[in-house]
């Protein structure tokens, strides 16, 4: 069995969400070292020539992540809450009693986005803080900031001061993918909806704030969707309910949405009652066809079941 590691001397507070390669940068920093040579002492392993953590996200095995909880003197169950990417579904292929670690020149999923210098001032972290996020890009609702992945150092956040409806959009949102899979599901669908050809509107990734422009009608997309959802899930959804709901929402959100929502609707017909059934929590239902399985790490172009292109095309999604 390998042996336990002594904490390192100076603890470094924890972000959540944080990336494990930004927290680690910020540890060896604080112990006046290289993050080669702190990684050195966690395990094997190799990375891309100059890699940052603004670049790529670090990736570790059981074994590193045990020796890491080890070397910051934290139980393991705080660091995974507060470093996605150390939680199981991304670990590497364990080595038995061999800690390992890999830097890979890109993330294995999810964006390095810029986190909130006045959030991680309020933690006691003064240098810059990078998220791994399911999107590139995100919104602070404390301090009404929108950040993304540019590393534009000179313009890093945009101030959302001047349009509070956003911030209230991204809080529903939060209520939303906050009460379970579906939620994220139904938020990415509606993502999916508006860059259906007959709205024309702009797709994600055709520019930095496009999803500050859409993020409003999103969520209330989102949330009329919520309703059939609930219903179809909890079979208690008339397959004439679906028309019935469509043209109440068009009527409500405008007659553009007809189309796409139809497309959508289609995709999530009324689902036979099994023999034996459960009442179950309105939000602790289960993701059913055409969605499977939600990632922690998937974007919205990959969970939504839209079929049609969610995505502007361009070398940088998202902008």
């Amino acid at each position: 069995m390998a042996e336990q590691m002594r904490p390192l001397s100076y603890r470094q507070p924890l972000v959540d969400g944080e990336s494990t390669g930004s927290f680690v940068t910020r540890l060896a920093a604080r112990h006046g070292q290289s993050a080669t040579h702190l990684l050195a002492t966690l395990g094997e392993g190799h990375s891309a020539a100059g890699v940052d953590p603004w670049e790529s996200e670090l990736y570790v095995n059981q074994a590193a992540r045990r020796r890491l909880a080890e070397m910051t003197g934290r139980p393991l169950d705080q660091l995974t809450r507060a470093l996605v990417s150390l939680r199981d579904e991304h670990l590497l292929p364990d080595s038995p009693d061999i800690p390992v670690w890999k830097w890979p020149w890109r993330p294995h999923a999810g964006f390095l986005v810029r986190g909130c210098a006045l959030c991680a001032a309020r933690r006691g972290v003064l240098d810059p803080v990078w998220l791994i996020r399911p999107d590139p890009w995100h919104i602070c609702v404390r301090h009404g900031r929108f950040h993304d992945t540019s590393r534009d150092d000179r313009v890093p956040f945009i101030d959302l001061s001047p349009g509070p409806h956003v911030i209230q959009a991204e809080r529903r949102r939060l209520r939303l993918v906050g009460a379970g899979p579906v939620g994220r599901l139904l938020v990415a669908d509606a993502f999916g909806v508006l860059s259906h050809e007959a709205l024309h509107l702009p797709r994600l990734g055709s520019g930095r704030t496009t999803p500050l422009r859409l993020l409003p009608m999103a969520v209330r997309v989102a949330s009329r969707m919520a309703f059939l959802e609930r219903r179809r899930l909890d079979h208690r959804l008339r397959p004439d309910e679906h028309q019935r709901w469509r043209e109440q929402v068009v009527k409500d959100l405008g007659w553009q949405l007809g189309r796409a929502l139809a497309a959508w609707s289609q995709q999530h017909p009324p689902l036979r009652r099994p023999r034996t059934t459960r009442p179950q929590q309105r939000w602790q239902l289960r993701p059913a066809a055409p969605h499977k399985d939600v990632p922690e790490m998937a974007s919205v172009d990959k969970l939504t079941c839209v079929p049609w292109e969610v995505l502007a095309r361009g070398p940088r999604p998202y902008g």
